[in-house]
């Protein structure tokens, strides 16, 4: 089952999502740290870690998932089994305002890119070879205040990942 944070602080719900998520119960799982970034003087990265709900994905600070960012936000078992569930997440952008976020998902080895928007294509990262975490790529999008505009084209419901050729990819369960 996925689950998904989304931002605010809700310190509760926060911990409620790391302990059902963790491998190792109410402790902090051991997470690979998959990029780095400073927004609005915040410094942030996204991490990922398997738990018993399958890969999980955080937005969160630089001491990696833990309880008390008003701005975190993750997901575990990306796939479509219940009508809940999806493939990507997404959360408050660090440091930003209320109405800019970043998404980001897992995506299959094959899906070099993905389009969120009809104009908008996003790069895709390979996951650490001898990480533990299974094989496949990651993305992800900050999505400014007023995005999408002319120039970015149309929002799209579903992101469509895409293959080096520009071909359409379908998603994997993670």
């Amino acid at each position: 089952m996925r689950r998904l944070l989304t931002t605010g602080p809700v310190t509760l719900l926060v911990s409620a999502f790391l302990v059902g998520c963790s491998a190792k119960g109410p402790h902090l799982p051991d997470y690979v740290v998959l990029s780095k970034h400073v927004t609005h003087g915040v410094r942030w990265e996204l991490d990922a870690y398997l738990s018993d709900d399958g890969l999980c994905l955080m937005v969160d600070g630089p001491k990696g998932p833990k309880v008390g960012e008003d701005w975190s936000s993750g997901a575990c078992g990306f796939n479509r089994d219940h009508p809940s569930d999806g493939y990507w997440a997404s959360g408050q952008e660090p440091g930003a305002s209320q109405s800019a976020s970043v998404v980001y998902g897992p995506l299959p080895d094959n899906a070099t890119a993905i389009k969120v928007a009809s104009h908008t294509v996003v790069k895709s990262v390979p996951f650490p070879h001898g990480s533990g975490l299974p094989t496949g790529r990651y993305w992800f999008f900050i999505e400014p205040p007023g995005w999408p505009n002319k120039a970015d084209g149309t929002l799209l419901s579903t992101p469509q990942p895409l293959d080096k050729q520009g071909k359409k990819v379908a998603f994997k369960k993670f």
